[in-house]
């Protein structure tokens, strides 16, 4: 059995989005109140460390951060219709992006085979310069960038299966070579991006990877997309650490979003990376938590996550064969992404 590391702590609860907002508290509440009940002697929890500030402006301009800290003044600060902070929201932010750095480190050092990071505030949407969509700090980009400008990794990969389009990672980095940032995502929905033509650019023209699914995909949607789009590009990239932007609004229960994906649909997701990981960088492997606003969906999709990586990953895992909804946008991926990839 695989040694998985789980960064989790109760301090996660002190950000507070909005009245009756959906990124609330909750959701770090019954995931811990899950872990309690997971019987697992190689599941082990461990304390998160806030980011220090360097660390958070290797994705974040420094002016922006301090935008982000002066917020925790006021009682409740709205940065946009979606996005809000509270006094604890910047300290809680730090913890979030410290996090899934703590994650990395866990696994890096030895201390995990791979690792989960039960974060929040999430991520993916948050940019340069700018909170948006429920997200301050883009703690997975900052772990992406953390693996190359301070450990000195060549190849990080960004696997994003949240419902919506991770479009603060894929801006971080469309320009460079050394992250792979692959999404797949409800489109049309917000924010609005992650069309196949967005590709990259400059050196990094070729390293965004879209699948953009209409609403109503189930498991085997996803699955033909990391089976015939994201591991023959992965296989050919080689990254030396996958990172998976695990959100769980894409499940059937959801109520943000349209889309079909069951708890057995997260673990065959799941299988997938782990395998990936397992055959190009010796299973390095982290997901930090994104979206879920079904609270026992949100429960159960993450345990099967959980027990997913902490199974062996001898045998592949077997490929997808339904699926037609998806056919149009894997074809015309691969089309889009021939001059760079032999797909």
């Amino acid at each position: 059995m695989l040694k998985t590391g789980v960064v989790a702590d109760r301090a996660y609860l002190n950000h507070c989005a909005g009245h009756e907002h959906p990124e609330c508290p909750e959701r770090v509440r019954v995931l811990l109140d899950m872990l309690g009940g997971l019987k697992r002697n190689a599941l082990r929890v461990i304390a998160p460390r806030p980011a220090t500030r360097k660390e958070l402006t290797l994705c974040h301009d420094g002016a922006y951060v301090s935008f982000v800290e002066g917020a925790a003044a006021f009682r409740d600060y709205q940065f946009d219709p979606d996005t809000y902070a509270c006094p604890g929201s910047f300290e809680t932010a730090l913890l979030a992006a410290g996090g899934v750095l703590t994650a990395v480190e866990a696994v890096i050092g030895g201390e995990a085979d791979n690792a989960f990071a039960v974060v929040r505030p999430p991520g993916h949407h948050a940019l340069a310069r700018r909170a948006m969509g429920f997200c301050l700090f883009n703690n997975i980009a900052i772990a992406a960038a953390y693996l190359i400008e301070t450990l000195g990794l060549q190849r990080a990969m960004i696997i994003d299966w949240d419902l919506h389009h991770g479009n603060g990672t894929q801006e971080l980095f469309y320009r460079s070579s050394r992250v792979l940032y692959a999404s797949v995502h409800q489109y049309p929905f917000y924010p609005g991006t992650g069309a196949i033509n967005e590709l990259g650019a400059g050196e990094g023209a070729g390293f965004t990877v879209n699948a953009p699914l209409p609403a109503g995909c189930d498991d085997q949607e996803y699955l033909r997309v990391f089976d015939e789009l994201f591991a023959p590009i992965a296989r050919q990239f080689k990254p030396e650490f996958v990172l998976v932007s695990a959100g769980y609004d894409c499940h059937a229960r959801d109520p943000l979003g349209q889309m079909r994906v069951s708890e057995a649909g997260f673990a065959a997701m799941a299988r997938r990376v782990k395998r990936l990981a397992a055959e190009t960088c010796g299973g390095k492997l982290v997901a930090a938590l994104e979206g879920g606003y079904d609270l026992e969906a949100l429960a159960g999709s993450t345990r099967a996550t959980l027990e997913e990586f902490g199974r062996e990953a001898d045998e592949p895992a077997a490929s997808a064969h339904a699926g037609r909804r998806a056919d149009a946008v894997i074809e015309k991926a691969l089309f889009t992404l021939s001059p760079f990839w032999s797909v």
